[in-house]
């Protein structure tokens, strides 16, 4: 086994720091307001406002649930359900790819907001 030198340590350190920095970013940045996109429509709803939406999407509908500021699949017409099986949607997008539906964070930048794409 080789023997560890100062640099290494040094580097090793940093991506330990650089991991957790990011992470807590990632945590922070957490939006009220989620992006619906489906394969003819992109809609916005506030988290903090209790609903079920149902959404057609490819190969049917499925039905999504706002309740207590969190969002998740309930239900969908695919024949695996990943995506009900994914839960609440934490930091990264959820998404039914058999029925073409996908759930993310609207982006928070410096208090303005940026939504990255609008489907017509």
């Amino acid at each position: 086994m080789r023997n560890l030198r100062f640099g290494d340590i040094i580097i090793f350190i940093f991506m330990i720091l650089f991991s957790f920095l990011y992470a807590k970013t990632l945590i922070q940045n957490k939006s009220s307001k989620i992006i619906i996109d489906s394969y003819n429509k992109s809609l916005r709803y506030d988290l903090n406002t209790d609903r079920e939406i149902i959404i057609e999407g490819l190969l049917g509908e499925s039905k999504i649930l706002i309740t207590n500021g969190n969002v998740m699949f309930s239900d969908s017409c695919c024949r695996d359900k990943l995506c009900v099986k994914a839960g609440i949607l934490k930091n990264a997008p959820i998404i039914c790819m058999p029925n073409g539906i996908s759930i993310r964070f609207e982006k928070n930048v410096e208090n303005h907001i940026e939504i990255d794409s609008i489907v017509q």
